[in-house]
C-alpha cells in the first residue's frame, strides 16, 4: 500500500509531509457515512504521517502516540524547533 512507503523527503517540512499523506490517504481509503469505519480512514492517516516522519521529530512523534493529526503535527513541529 502506499501509504506503508510514504517517508519525508530532504527537504519537506511536516506540514508538507501532513498533506502529502492525507492526499494519499484520500486517494487510497474509501470514505464511508459510518463512524466507526471512518475511523481507519484517521488512523490509517496518522499512522503513514508518523511513520514517514524522519529524525527526532519523528522518533518523538511516535513516542507521543497523538490522536490526531493536528496534535502530531503540533508535536513534530515543537520538537523540530528546538
Amino acid at each position: 500500500m502506499l501509504l506503508d512507503l510514504v517517508r519525508q523527503k530532504k527537504d519537506e517540512t511536516h506540514q508538507g509531509l501532513a498533506d502529502r499523506c492525507r492526499s494519499l490517504t484520500q486517494k487510497t481509503v474509501v470514505k464511508v457515512e459510518d463512524p466507526g469505519l471512518q475511523m481507519s480512514f484517521t488512523s490509517m492517516l496518522l499512522a503513514s504521517f508518523t511513520e514517514g516522519m524522519i529524525g527526532t521529530p519523528g522518533r518523538q512523534g511516535r513516542y507521543a502516540r497523538a490522536n490526531s493529526l493536528q496534535e502530531a503535527l503540533r508535536t513534530a513541529t515543537a520538537v523540530g524547533q528546538e
